[in-house]
């Protein structure tokens, strides 16, 4: 029941994180499961397990990535992470 309803509201939804990168557009470092969980948690206040996500491909570079959500056994989500860059302040 609780997947039917965390998968209604995210699912196809953009969340954005920004991320310091090289000049080419590389990150330092990549945007792991664990990252996923925490955005999910501020921006919509719904918990999921990092072992739920799976990023199709690596996160490693500016651009947009699909990943899924494995909520249960029979559902899952679609959502998409935009990695911009982030400003040098």
């Amino acid at each position: 029941q609780g997947a039917k309803k965390i998968s209604e509201k995210i699912n196809k939804k953009e969340f954005t994180v920004d991320k310091l990168s090289t000049e080419n557009k590389e990150l330092y470092g990549s945007v792991k499961p664990t990252e996923i969980s925490k955005i999910l948690s501020n921006v919509e206040k719904i918990d999921v397990n990092p072992s739920m996500i799976q990023p199709i491909t690596e996160i490693k570079s500016i651009g947009s990535f699909k990943v899924i959500l494995n909520l249960h056994s029979e559902i899952q989500s679609q959502i998409t992470i935009k990695v911009i860059q982030k400003e040098n302040s």
